[in-house]
């Protein structure tokens, strides 16, 4: 489907919910903390990667100094970098200024890697594997919060998300859920099923709504009523994650049709679905260097959260 074909709906959509007058007055609207602490090389679990090796999975905890919140609701994000690159620190800048609000934020490492030649069915077992590791690190925040409580995380207030491929981890996570929706490369037992097998087995991976910055959906009928809101940002000439239903490339390679803001804008208001969106009009893709754009994304993702 060419990109122009959903432009027109989804400036609709995103003109209905999305105002740039954000009015939060108080913790969680707008900053309150001056500074934060941030607790690096985390353990939350492990798993045997594309290599056949066990490889630990550890996380970056920000959390507002000072704080004497009992209880906190959990981001918890991925970086981008295609599924072969980038490391939890690309999150810095989203997980200070979301912690000075008053969230806890985990960044998360994750599994990479495609494996050769680079196709759809290497491709999804890299998405599949990246979104175990996320469920890992949310069952490992629940688990702590039934027993030692280090963390001071509201187990009923744990949010996913991400940037480029970790927004596509994260939009999976919430809506690749079942096991009739799983593609037939899939092999469910080599690689752990829906919940996997990377740590913190017995806690709930569940999660409240997804942000996705510059992410995607491999099929939008995965989205059904019910499942998780989400607020999602991308820029309309992304050519890296198509805005709407086009090919993704990586490099020379054509790897799969996956559907961007565009499309599942459309798709989340057609079943009730909770969906602020922001386009950024005339751009590309973004990353969180970009700090006018991640201003732009932390001020809704904040309003919606």
């Amino acid at each position: 489907m060419p990109s122009a074909i959903c432009l027109p709906i989804a400036i609709g959509i995103t003109s209905a919910l999305f105002s740039q007058n954000y009015c939060g007055t108080s913790r969680y609207d707008i900053p309150v903390f001056s500074n934060i602490t941030v607790t690096s090389d985390i353990v939350y679990g492990s798993n045997t990667n594309i290599s056949n090796n066990t490889e630990i999975l550890k996380l970056d905890f920000y959390e507002p100094a000072g704080d004497t919140a009992s209880i906190r609701p959990l981001i918890v994000l991925a970086h981008g970098g295609s599924f072969i690159s980038g490391d939890k620190t690309d999150m810095l800048y989203i997980g200070t200024e979301m912690a000075k609000r008053g969230y806890v934020v985990a960044s998360i490492n994750y599994r990479l890697g495609l494996g050769f030649p680079i196709d759809s069915i290497r491709a999804m077992r890299a998405v599949w594997r990246a979104t175990q590791d996320m469920k890992a690190s949310v069952r490992f925040f629940r688990k702590d919060a039934a027993t030692t409580n280090t963390y001071k995380v509201d187990p009923n207030m744990i949010f996913i998300g991400g940037a480029s491929a970790g927004a596509i981890m994260a939009t999976h996570y919430a809506y690749l859920d079942q096991s009739s929706e799983v593609p037939s490369s899939i092999d469910t037992v080599a690689l752990g099923g829906l919940e996997g097998n990377s740590g913190n087995s017995g806690y709930s991976s569940s999660a409240k709504a997804v942000v996705n910055i510059c992410g995607a959906v491999a099929d939008t009928s995965w989205m059904k009523p019910g499942d998780e809101d989400v607020v999602s940002l991308q820029g309309n000439n992304d050519v890296t994650v198509p805005y709407c239903t086009d090919y993704v490339y990586l490099a020379s390679f054509k790897i799969m049709i996956i559907n961007g803001l565009g499309t599942m804008a459309v798709r989340a208001s057609q079943i009730g679905m909770t969906n602020p969106n922001h386009t950024f009009y005339g751009q590309g893709h973004s990353s969180p260097g970009d700090t006018i754009n991640v201003d732009t994304t932390i001020a809704l993702a904040s309003d919606f959260l």
